[in-house]
């Protein structure tokens, strides 16, 4: 499997601004490949657009790699144009803020500003938790489907909690995607309590803004207010994110 795919990086490697179009022969040598073997590999990579063929039988960089370099470029954008917006919100609460993304079945922060009020420890900066674990991750439960929220609520973390405390997540997770924010008020992260809302259409969350207080501070009033702000500010800024082939 290995072989294959560093033989499928020295193909799309051959490729470049100056020489973005070769022929098969071209593509064979600088991959360092035979030209049969060449060939069925970009026969394999033109089915799922990795490349294509032109009219007269050359290869070039197909739309799947253009496709995937803009959603990355987006979610870049997304991140800076979040946090930009986040900060003045953190300030407005007295709260921090975060930034987080979903990778599998955990939530990784990528970016957090601090409470003008010191009230925790700091979470690390590509620090990860469990994606059911705190408002963040549910956040991004609520934008899934049943099943989908069924596979990454998986694993001995979650087999460990009693029927009580996962009833009490999916209810959460539930509400969340009704009211449009998801509430943390400190059961796993010791004395820090929030509100998140996720950037991203329903079924492809990308990423969770949260606005983070003390238990103490986390009142009804204020887990509102924070909740109204954080689901505008997603929504505006997911709106802002055109991802290619995708019309709005």
């Amino acid at each position: 499997m290995v072989q294959v795919v560093d033989r499928v990086g020295a193909l799309l490697a051959a490729f470049s601004q100056e020489e973005p179009v070769l022929g098969l022969a071209e593509c064979a040598e600088r991959s360092g490949l035979s030209k049969s073997s060449a060939h069925r590999l970009l026969s394999g990579l033109a089915e799922i657009g990795m490349v294509e063929r032109d009219p007269d039988g050359n290869w070039q960089i197909g739309e799947l790699p253009l496709r995937l370099a803009a959603i990355r470029l987006s979610h870049r954008n997304m991140r800076r144009d979040a946090m930009a917006a986040l900060a003045p919100l953190g300030r407005r609460f007295d709260a921090a803020t975060a930034f987080s993304v979903p990778n599998g079945a955990e939530m990784v922060y990528v970016e957090r500003t601090d409470s003008s009020i010191p009230f925790a420890p700091s979470a690390r900066l590509g620090g990860t938790a469990p994606i059911w674990e705190g408002a963040a991750g549910r956040a991004v439960l609520a934008r899934l489907d049943a099943a989908q929220r069924r596979e990454l609520c998986t694993g001995p973390h979650w087999s460990a909690l009693s029927d009580e405390v996962r009833t009490r997540i999916a209810d959460d997770v539930e509400q969340s995607a009704t009211r449009g924010y998801s509430v943390d008020r400190g059961e796993f992260f010791d004395g820090i309590a929030g509100v998140a809302s996720a950037l991203g259409r329903q079924g492809e969350p990308v990423a969770a803004l949260s606005l983070i207080v003390s238990v103490e501070r986390m009142s009804p009033e204020l887990e509102r207010e924070m909740g109204r702000a954080v689901v505008e500010l997603a929504r505006e800024i997911t709106g802002k994110a055109t991802l290619p082939g995708v019309s709005r």
